[in-house]
């Protein structure tokens, strides 16, 4: 098995010394069809490629003389070690059931992902399969057309798509073309201390999302009882800690959303709420917690006891508000045998109060010069083994309902019914994050952060800024549709 490793600096220099960006041009969703020949992806002169083929003098992506041509696929994906362990395995299954057709991986760290899918394209070498495993999403991507339309291919193959779950599959179809094909798919939640909370004798919170004496008052009625020796970074637990992503997550806490339903489908909106009601209190309840309440650390205190690591992990921490990535983190950090720690709902704010939801796909270029060949890879990666592997070594949910059973019984602290609960729950009451769905979602937040952090930083309260910085908002909007236009 040969699988190419690339770091990012070596696709960087690809397009050093002229190639750009080019200004985002509105695109239909783009079908297999239309996929254009890709040259071989060589490095810039000059540069040490980091391959599988350490053995070999030959670039990646090239074949070896006196030997036939091999299909190459491109597979992008994050800097996760853990998945790469996964990934390796799964690219030498796949190699060795398809002779002639070779994997070659690309790894790119979270805030580099999209600079690095934009080097290959401009380069002519396009990912053939990824996800939106950066700052930019899904309909990003889908409206730049550098995703293909799967329909064709799930038609000819008679593709099952029967055992996934149906509402995790929508979020991925765009007017009536599946565009992508989900691999995991998790929603927000309050992840808690066990030990802390019995320590205290403080009853745990609730798994069930329609119980409505989970307010956020119930919460800071618990994470008062549970803070005690906060000034002592050795001896301080605090009840709470709010580490949600993105910020849009405490306005809809609270029962409002940043931006109308419209943009969800569409990608754009002409206007946004951040200075409703809702997030207002949103955003002022998470300083008064910290500032007022000194029931969650402030920064300092945050990074003396963790060191700038993950807070909860540091077992000073009650409860934790954060996305559904603790459950595979915590469970890979096998926390079980510090603490054990459960998973709750998120309290009432609000009457409409959301959780934000992340599914990620895997989707296939619009620019592939192999799409069978892809579209075979895509289609082992979304199968239910490989799917199972994912989710055993990673602690992933699952989107395939014949695992999910499964999956609700790898937590030791919680039962597999609470478990089932408390993660459908999330998807009931939630919405596809507004990454993966509003285009130019990074610039977006940019806005957001400029209004939250004087806040988090209780320079200001939220009142105060969030009037002006929604203008800003909503102009941004505008602009991000004008370019695509």
């Amino acid at each position: 098995m040969r699988s190419g490793i690339l770091f990012v600096a070596i696709v960087l220099a690809l397009v050093l010394g002229g190639c750009t960006a080019a200004r985002p041009v509105g695109h239909a969703p783009a079908t297999v069809d239309q996929a254009t020949s890709r040259p071989p992806l060589t490095p810039a002169i000059g540069t040490a490629p980091v391959t599988g083929d350490q053995a070999t003098s030959r670039p990646p992506f090239m074949p070896a003389l006196g030997t036939a041509p091999e299909i190459q696929i491109i597979w992008l994906v994050r800097s996760e070690q853990i998945e790469q362990t996964w990934e390796n395995e799964i690219i030498a299954g796949f190699e060795a059931s398809h002779p002639g057709v070779k994997i070659d991986l690309v790894v790119a760290p979270w805030p580099d992902f999209d600079s690095t899918l934009q080097a290959m394209t401009d380069a002519g070498a396009p990912p053939d399969i990824w996800s939106h495993w950066g700052p930019s999403g899904f309909q990003d991507y889908v409206k730049r057309g550098l995703v293909a339309d799967l329909t064709p291919l799930i038609e000819v193959d008679r593709f099952d798509l029967s055992d996934f779950m149906p509402d995790v599959l929508k979020i991925y179809t765009v007017d009536g073309k599946v565009m992508g094909l989900p691999i995991l798919t998790t929603g927000s939640f309050i992840f808690y201390n066990k030990d802390a909370f019995d320590a205290a004798r403080v009853k745990y919170p609730p798994t069930n999302w329609d119980d409505k004496t989970w307010t956020w008052d119930a919460l800071l009625e618990k994470a008062k009882a549970l803070t005690k020796d906060t000034d002592d970074p050795q001896r301080a637990m605090f009840g709470y800690f709010g580490d949600a992503w993105p910020n849009d997550a405490y306005c809809w806490l609270f029962g409002q959303d940043l931006y109308p339903d419209s943009a969800y489908q569409t990608g754009f909106a002409s206007e946004s709420y951040l200075d409703k009601p809702g997030c207002v209190k949103g955003f002022q309840a998470n300083q008064d917690i910290v500032w007022k309440l000194h029931y969650a650390p402030d920064p300092a205190q945050s990074n003396a006891i963790s060191g700038g690591g993950d807070l909860f992990q540091t077992g000073k921490v009650g409860m934790c508000f954060t996305g559904g990535w603790g459950w595979w983190n915590y469970s890979a950090a096998h926390l079980e045998k510090k603490f054990r720690w459960g998973v709750a709902a998120l309290p009432w704010g609000g009457d409409n109060r959301r959780d934000v939801v992340f599914t990620d796909p895997w989707m296939l270029s619009s620019k592939t010069g192999h799409p069978q060949e892809a579209w075979a890879f895509l289609k082992y990666l979304v199968s239910a083994d490989v799917q199972e592997q994912w989710m055993n070594l990673t602690g992933a949910p699952p989107v395939r309902l014949s695992l999910a059973e499964k999956w609700y019984q790898q937590f030791p602290s919680m039962k597999p019914e609470e478990v089932k609960e408390v993660a459908l729950g999330a998807i009931k009451y939630g919405r596809e994050s507004p990454n993966h769905l509003l285009v130019k979602f990074d610039q977006l937040d940019q806005v957001v952060k400029s209004a939250v952090d004087p806040i988090n930083n209780n320079e200001k309260k939220a009142a105060d800024v969030m009037g002006d910085v929604n203008i800003k908002l909503t102009a941004a909007l505008k602009q991000i549709e004008a370019d695509y236009k």
